[in-house]
């Protein structure tokens, strides 16, 4: 029997479309990849880097600070986010167990987002939610701004897309004892007699200490949980030196408008990053939420944690989540 071409075109129409939708149904069946919980080593192009699973559910990556903290704070922070999700973390090249940095460009922001991505690929996934705090939370504007296929939801915590000069100045006059400290541990760092241990325990006691001061809401209340939270982490000076080179200032208002992932923005209300740079923020990027924590400064899931939490997983927890390549 023949068929009229126009019935053969319709014919090609629903084999074509019934393809497809096989095709979006396998895709949606395996949306949500179920990764192993452990410890690991991701043998990238470039080097070895450490990095854990930890919790069941949608994907949560996390994008760690370049300026020289390992997983443990971090992984403090969001452990509680584990009973939803599958929080996924890595040490930043030269801490933990990742790749020793070999030149300068090793503990760059760049890095870190290159690391990122590669390890997303060397865990299957298409796409996934990504969070950063502080440092990270400014990274992950440039990685959602670069890669914006790759993030399925963003969440930006106390981060900001610029600060200026001028700002740092008047950051300066107005906290002048922090300032003094930071002028004195500068110069500590640049003594040959000391040893980079000795410099790293320098770091760690002033921002465990002065710095702490203009961070935390309640300064007394934070100091033992901040304690706790990097109690396990060894700060690096080389990192903290680094970071403070590649970004004297920032400016990333110009990449908001290229970021497509429905987007959570947090900010604390007694945070040293005036709320207003959360708004500003939560203006530039499409489809996105802007929620201040009243009582926290730059520590919102140790401050406010339950609040905090409730944040997040409303945000992440839908039909939205990680797709695996």
């Amino acid at each position: 029997m023949l068929i009229p071409c126009r019935h053969l075109t319709l014919l090609s129409i629903l084999i074509i479309f019934s393809s497809c939708s096989a095709a979006n149904e396998a895709e949606r069946a395996t949306a949500q990849k179920t990764l192993e919980n452990g410890s690991f080593i991701a043998e990238l192009s470039d080097g070895k880097i450490h990095y854990e699973v930890h919790g069941a559910g949608p994907v949560l990556m996390v994008l760690p600070n370049s300026w020289g903290i390992n997983i443990a704070p971090l992984r403090a922070f969001y452990r509680p986010l584990e009973s939803k999700l599958t929080v996924v973390y890595y040490d930043p090249r030269g801490m933990g167990t990742s790749q020793p940095v070999r030149v300068d460009a090793d503990m760059s922001t760049a890095a870190v987002r290159r690391d990122f991505d590669a390890l997303r690929q060397h865990l299957g996934l298409a796409r996934v939610n990504a969070i950063g705090w502080s440092n990270g939370a400014m990274n992950l504007i440039l990685l959602a701004s670069e890669k914006p296929e790759t993030l399925e939801k963003a969440v930006f915590l106390h981060g900001t897309a610029s600060f200026s000069d001028d700002e740092n100045k008047a950051l300066a006059q107005e906290h002048p004892e922090l300032m003094k400290a930071f002028l004195a541990l500068n110069q500590d760092l640049k003594q040959s007699s000391l040893t980079d241990e000795q410099k790293n325990a320098r770091l760690r006691e002033l921002w465990l200490g002065e710095y702490l001061s203009i961070l935390a809401a309640n300064p007394e209340a934070a100091r033992p949980k901040v304690a706790e939270v990097f109690k396990d982490c060894p700060f690096s000076w080389r990192h903290l030196l680094h970071s403070q080179q590649e970004w004297p200032t920032f400016d990333a208002r110009d990449r908001l408008s290229r970021i497509s992932a429905p987007s959570l923005v947090l900010a604390g209300a007694k945070d040293s990053i005036p709320v207003v740079k959360a708004e500003e923020m939560q203006r530039g990027i499409r489809n996105s939420k802007v929620v201040v924590f009243p009582n926290s400064g730059h520590f919102a899931p140790i401050e406010e944690p339950a609040a905090f939490q409730k944040e997040v997983l409303s945000w992440l927890e839908s039909d939205q989540s990680p797709t695996s390549e």
